[in-house]
């Protein structure tokens, strides 16, 4: 994509200007970034879109839902690998059209919760440390649990230190975000936990954010990226084309 910069003082304002807007990095210099957050705010009918924003490589939506499979994510289309799974079946919180499929954190044995992402019958967005999906909200739509990142990011608080640690190393991994009322599903390699953290908070700026498994169940079936399809996932996000 080539980036449109502004030629005059005044059209290098009104680059950043719409930039503060979106929420986006304010660095004079629109491209798939500033692009993807404006259709964001305008609701555009473009989404599920998938495209990459700083060698991140992202499915935006305007809704998901989460679900417990035995498949490889070739089956889903626009979705990523879930949260944490073990014995076949998520390990993880997820809640999915109000319904609870697995109702306790990855580190709930430890007395340690993690953070949940989800989404109320009302639309409004909302992450919480938990151990139990009963300390949700009662009119949850759908929740994701995961290791939190942004003002969430405390891997001690939710368990991920020692023999548990290695869910933050250098990786393959996917993350689930929030931003201008749309949901960001995302794909990376060869970062860390903190290095992912950085990311989301200072380069893709989302207001929301958890990260989820990574290494070899990392994947992501979009319309641009398809990597590690054929891995069969037990745990699933996948986008919707509309508010569900």
């Amino acid at each position: 994509m080539r980036y449109v910069v502004g030629a005059t003082a005044e059209e290098d304002r009104l680059v950043k200007g719409l930039q503060a807007a979106a929420k986006s990095v304010q660095d004079g210099s629109i491209g798939q970034q500033t692009l993807v957050d404006l259709a964001c705010i305008v609701d555009a009918p473009v989404f599920p879109l998938n495209v990459t924003i700083y060698n991140s490589r992202v499915i935006v939506a305007r809704d998901i839902t989460p679900a417990a499979v035995n498949a490889p994510l070739a089956s889903f289309a626009n979705s990523i690998s879930g949260s944490f799974s073990s014995g076949g079946k998520p390990c993880s919180i997820l809640v999915a059209n109000g319904r609870t499929i697995c109702g306790y954190a990855c580190h709930a044995f430890l007395g340690k919760p993690e953070s949940v992402l989800y989404r109320l019958t009302d639309g409004t967005f909302g992450i919480k440390r938990a151990r139990y999906s009963t300390e949700l909200p009662a009119d949850v739509k759908w929740a994701v649990g995961g290791a939190g990142l942004m003002d969430f990011y405390d891997p001690a608080a939710e368990g991920f230190t020692g023999r548990y640690a290695d869910v933050l190393k250098i990786n393959t991994h996917t993350f689930l975000g929030v931003k201008n009322k749309h949901v960001f599903l995302g794909y990376v390699v060869n970062m860390s936990g903190r290095q992912v953290n950085n990311l989301v908070k200072d380069k893709l700026r989302l207001e929301l954010a958890i990260l989820l498994d990574g290494g070899h169940v990392a994947a992501i079936n979009g319309k641009e990226d398809k990597r590690n399809t054929a891995q069969t996932q037990y745990y699933v996000v996948q986008a919707l084309q509309q508010e569900g």
